[in-house]
């Protein structure tokens, strides 16, 4: 496949500024990156449409004060026509509760993410997000409710 540089940094600047809200807005704005009946899949967890994507962020700030970066990476686009797109990236996640500065850790996880978008109204928008733990620190706690027999317990909440 071709590489198309500019669906590329569209695509990455979407998956940035999802990362950068949940970061620095506690992901209030996560969901209108998405279309209306988006999925996003943490694990076995899943959650469909943006009602239930803003609640699983809702409940993120409502649990506390979380300080959080997910650094993102490899962003590689897998398959692309004028109408949609699939591109596969990774992110560090480091996480612990309470304001910075916090006190530097291992990372809590990392991970690969499987976007498919959507161009909708001249914006890629993701229909369908699966979030897979690839590496996980022995004593993550996340915030969201990602769920697999892999990763050890966690509070509720998301990351």
């Amino acid at each position: 496949m071709t590489v198309n540089h500019l669906l590329e940094a569209e695509l990455l600047a979407t998956v940035n500024a999802i990362w950068f809200d949940i970061d620095h807005r506690t992901g209030s704005q996560v969901s209108s990156y998405f279309v209306p009946n988006g999925s996003l899949f943490f694990g076995t967890t899943e959650v469909h449409g943006t009602a239930e994507i803003n609640a699983v962020y809702a409940r993120r700030a409502a649990s506390g004060t979380r300080c959080s970066r997910h650094i993102t990476t490899n962003l590689h686009v897998v398959e692309a026509d004028a109408h949609q797109a699939i591109a596969v990236s990774n992110f560090i996640l480091y996480a612990a509760d309470g304001q910075p500065p916090m006190p530097l850790t291992a990372p809590l996880t990392v991970s690969d993410v499987r976007d498919e978008f959507q161009f909708v109204d001249g914006r890629w928008l993701i229909s369908r997000r699966r979030i897979t733990n690839i590496f996980v620190s022995p004593d993550a706690e996340f915030t969201v409710p990602y769920s697999t027999s892999a990763t050890p317990p966690q509070r509720e909440g998301n990351q």
